[in-house]
């Protein structure tokens, strides 16, 4: 009895470090990785780069005919301000959900799509250094970035956009 006990005990345990594990697989590496960030970040400096972001998009992809579809969920100043600057800009924006990124990660591989999403997939990242930020964006295979300095509370490019298909 005791045995058994200890056996079911042990298969729980096993089962609750794989779902812990695969709960971590699942976690997106894109998005904003700006700790604490200061207000001005928040209110000034995102927006800021979300433009500058935007521009270059506008430049490379004709609005009224793209579709993004964002590969993470978005939960930063940053992600907010470039979506709302894309649907202006005149692109048609599909968001990520957390439950939508988990049932393309545990879908069955041998299970064909029911439907093909249409449009380009569209993720980023955000990290800073000091008075550096640096954003990269990746739309299919393509991957953009750029680096923005702090000067004087403001925030400006800090060179060109590094283009790499």
């Amino acid at each position: 009895m005791m045995d058994k006990m200890i056996t079911a005990s042990h298969s729980i345990f096993i089962l609750m470090l794989v779902l812990l594990l695969l709960n971590g697989c699942a976690t997106q590496p894109y998005g904003s990785f700006i700790q604490d960030p200061s207000p001005i970040y928040s209110h000034q400096y995102s927006k800021v780069m979300a433009d500058d972001v935007t521009a270059q998009i506008v430049r490379l992809y004709p609005a009224a005919n793209t579709q993004f579809n964002l590969r993470h969920v978005v939960n930063d100043p940053f992600g907010h301000a470039l979506i709302e600057n894309l649907r202006l800009a005149g692109f048609a924006v599909q968001e990520a959900t957390q439950q939508s990124i988990q049932q393309q990660i545990f879908a069955a591989p041998h299970q064909p799509d029911t439907e093909p999403q249409k449009g380009s997939t569209l993720s980023y990242i955000v990290d800073q250094s000091g008075d550096l930020y640096h954003v990269k964006l990746m739309i299919d295979d393509m991957r953009l970035s750029r680096a923005f300095a702090v000067q004087a509370d403001s925030i400006h490019p800090a060179g060109l956009w590094v283009r790499k298909e």
